[in-house]
């Protein structure tokens, strides 16, 4: 297996995106549109003619890491992503990054016995390809409640959103505290001008009669999934059943389609749960090389 370590100026962006659009676990992240809208440049391991490509974004000389709007580093590979692939380009990550804060893609495994023992983080995931009223009949009772809420609020949904109010309502509402708080800011709102060029991206936000927003996202299509870029809600849009009416809408909108809701969540009790959405366990590592 030749894999080999490509500077980001030596690059292919043709055969990069052609890898990552046909890879078997693929994602939107693996995009060059993303990559570059996320991070100015970032190295690769490639193998062979770019049958497989992993990106690397080093926070230092020493740290191996991604930044908060790429919820995932893949391995992409038009081959099947067997232990043994994955453990070789592991292997191949330069031994000059001394520390690793990353997640794999989803669907990967990782080589029982690579010397680096991930932990376990756990996605969300719904399959959107029966009619309405059979994805709901899935819902939890907490549901009904938040949508009679919603009701009784007179709350609105607006699909008419710019980037800005996103990204806006992003920063104020996010439970991150991040530091990088500014950085993803201007990154997201990057992102999602570049899904909207492409047609390929959405907003949607859930508002009072007053035109005051208690919750509001931003959601990308690819690779067969509608995928939750980010979603903020309000403390009064909590109490008043907005953020439930905003993906009961995303559901509604998109029922008998044959394509996976990602919740993008990382937290085992989701409450995607509440709408039936299926537990997805991702592989994530925090820590150094072990000698």
């Amino acid at each position: 297996m030749n894999i080999q370590l490509v500077k980001h100026e030596d690059l292919d962006k043709t055969k990069w995106d052609s890898c990552v659009h046909y890879a078997t676990r693929g994602n939107v992240y693996g995009y060059w549109w993303y990559l570059t809208n996320t991070v100015k440049e970032w190295d690769a391991l490639v193998e062979g003619d770019y049958e497989s490509v992993f990106p690397l974004f080093p926070l230092s000389s020493q740290i191996l890491t991604a930044p908060d709007p790429i919820k995932e580093i893949g391995i992409y590979s038009i081959n099947v992503l067997s232990m043994a692939r994955v453990k070789a380009f592991l292997e191949a990550i330069p031994t000059s990054y001394q520390q690793y804060n990353f997640m794999l893609n989803s669907g990967v495994n990782w080589p029982t016995d690579f010397s680096i023992k991930p932990s376990t983080v756990y996605n969300h995931q719904l399959l959107l390809n029966k009619d309405y009223e059979s994805l709901e009949k899935n819902y939890l009772p907490r549901v009904d409640e938040q949508m009679d809420l919603a009701r009784e609020n007179k709350l609105i949904l607006n699909s008419n959103l710019k980037p800005e109010k996103v990204a806006d309502f992003y920063r104020i509402h996010t439970k991150d505290n991040t530091i990088n708080i500014n950085h993803n800011f201007h990154a997201y709102q990057r992102i999602m001008y570049n899904a909207l060029h492409r047609g390929n991206g959405f907003a949607s936000g859930v508002m009072t009669d007053k035109q005051e927003y208690l919750a509001c996202g931003f959601f990308i299509f690819s690779h067969g999934k509608i995928m939750r870029l980010m979603s903020n809600v309000s403390p009064r849009g909590i109490k008043m059943g907005a953020n439930t009416l905003l993906f009961d809408m995303l559901i509604r909108g998109n029922a008998g389609r044959p394509v996976l809701l990602d919740f993008n969540s990382r937290t085992e009790n989701s409450f995607a749960k509440d709408f039936g959405a299926v537990t997805v366990p991702q592989y994530r590592v925090v820590g150094g090389l072990v000698d």
